[in-house]
């Protein structure tokens, strides 16, 4: 066979396979976009009940504020078993698809035992990206004993129903026991 016949028997293959798809993983789906996502300050000011939310500058937050950001839908002062606040990870799906979301954490300055206490106390809405505490008080609500401020990396993951994903992450500190 000369090298033309063999060059054009090749292409017509890999055309061939190209049409079907080329094999059994096919190209992920269109992905999510969104914006970075803003680091948030805590502190244990009671561990019988969900962290509070305060300033970089260590200033509590009431909850009234126009910058305090979303209001977790489930809080209820009255049983202080869910956290006032809540952190939004929303993203914006491609064209006709749905989101899921899903999230990690790690310690950048938190031991592994401060990283799963933690996880143990926020939940992810896995339809809206909200994330928030839920705890029933001592030991269940999350207790920052070290004595230093704490670093966590969460990382948040929004999956589209047509396979593509967006990974943002930002920095939760909870502020030590004082």
């Amino acid at each position: 066979m000369t090298r033309l016949p063999m060059l054009l028997s090749a292409s017509v293959v890999l055309a061939s396979l190209a049409a079907c798809g080329g094999g059994s993983d096919g190209p992920e789906g269109e992905a999510p976009t969104g914006g970075a996502l803003a680091n948030v300050w805590f502190a244990d000011s009671d561990s019988y009940h969900p962290l509070d939310k305060i300033r970089p500058d260590g200033s509590f937050y009431s909850g009234n504020e126009a910058d305090f950001g979303p209001v977790n839908p489930a809080y209820a002062g009255s049983t202080a078993t869910q956290s006032r606040w809540a952190i939004d990870t929303s993203a914006t799906p491609p064209a006709g698809e749905t989101l899921s979301y899903t999230f990690k954490i790690d310690g950048v300055s938190a031991s592994g035992s401060a990283v799963a206490a933690l996880l143990a106390n926020l939940r992810i809405n896995s339809a809206t990206g909200l994330i928030t505490q839920t705890c029933k008080g001592f030991p269940e609500c999350y207790d920052n004993s070290s004595g230093q401020d704490e670093d966590f990396l969460v990382t948040v993951t929004a999956q589209a129903s047509g396979g593509g994903k967006l990974e943002r992450n930002f920095l939760l500190r909870v502020r030590g026991n004082r």
